[in-house]
């Protein structure tokens, strides 16, 4: 074998053992060598060879019963390690950014602190009017795109309870009364995203969706907040940025939600 097929070789064997190890799947999770070699129509012997590496490395483990196997722990040792480098802001640094710099407006990541939502990133418009909040300051879940939106996805016991604590207007527009509340969570599941008007700040509008992670659970929003004035002439371009850079973070988070743009209701 020349020197240059050496390389091209090693690159093979190692796409063979990629297809072997995506065979494996919630759907079908153990596979015989008889199954992969046609599967993979490659001869049993090389399947052989190939689950024996994998298996010394702790990638396949072989049932002792039926001969099959099934992916092992190594494999969710690395998983792990994914797991644990996916930052939230760090993931959602260069979404937030362009989303920012789409719209001209402040954009802020927010997560659920107890009975109440913290802003943990933000990008501010360079506006001289201009709608924004504080890093790590707390806000109701009750008022406002990003809080508001992040109420409507909690489990019903956790909703309840914080509608029961009480809900103080920040504005002649707040929603105070538990059973109008109720309404306007039910239509923000329903069409995914909150739209509200001067909620908490007067003059102030937002837009925010759901940020989601792999098991599909909504853990923060994203959200654009701007003046009225302005955000009046450029509710779909927002609307459809924002989805986007949801739909972006999510997937980098390994959610398979798709953001469906639409324009109805905004």
């Amino acid at each position: 074998m020349s020197a240059d097929a050496k390389p091209k070789a090693k690159l093979e064997t190692a796409h063979r053992m990629l297809l072997l190890l995506e065979c494996f799947t919630d759907a079908k999770p153990e596979w015989g060598v008889t199954e992969l070699s046609e599967e993979l129509g490659l001869y049993k012997s090389v399947v052989h060879r190939m689950l024996s590496t994998l298996e010394g490395r702790g990638y396949v483990s072989q049932n002792p019963v039926t001969k099959k196997y099934s992916l092992g722990l190594k494999l969710f040792e690395l998983g792990m390690v994914v797991a644990r480098g996916m930052n939230l802001r760090t993931i959602a640094q260069y979404p937030l950014k362009t989303l920012a710099e789409q719209t001209g407006e402040t954009v802020l990541l927010t997560v659920v602190d107890g009975q109440a939502g913290v802003c943990v990133e933000k990008f501010e418009s360079h506006e001289s009017i201009k709608s924004t909040s504080q890093l790590g300051k707390r806000v109701p879940l009750y008022a406002g795109a990003p809080t508001k939106l992040l109420l409507a996805y909690l489990p019903e016991e956790e909703r309840e309870a914080i509608i029961r604590a009480g809900l103080s207007a920040f504005s002649p527009f707040t929603d105070t009364d538990p059973d109008r509340l109720r309404e306007s969570l039910a239509k923000i599941r329903g069409q995914g995203y909150s739209w509200t008007f001067q909620e908490v700040d007067m003059g102030s509008v937002g837009i925010a969706f759901p940020v989601r992670n792999h098991e599909e659970q909504v853990i923060a929003s994203i959200a654009v907040l701007g003046p009225e004035f302005r955000m009046e002439s450029k509710m779909e371009r927002c609307h459809s940025a924002c989805g986007a850079a949801a739909e972006a973070i999510s997937r980098n988070l390994g959610s398979k939600w798709v953001f469906e743009a639409r324009t109805a209701g905004i």
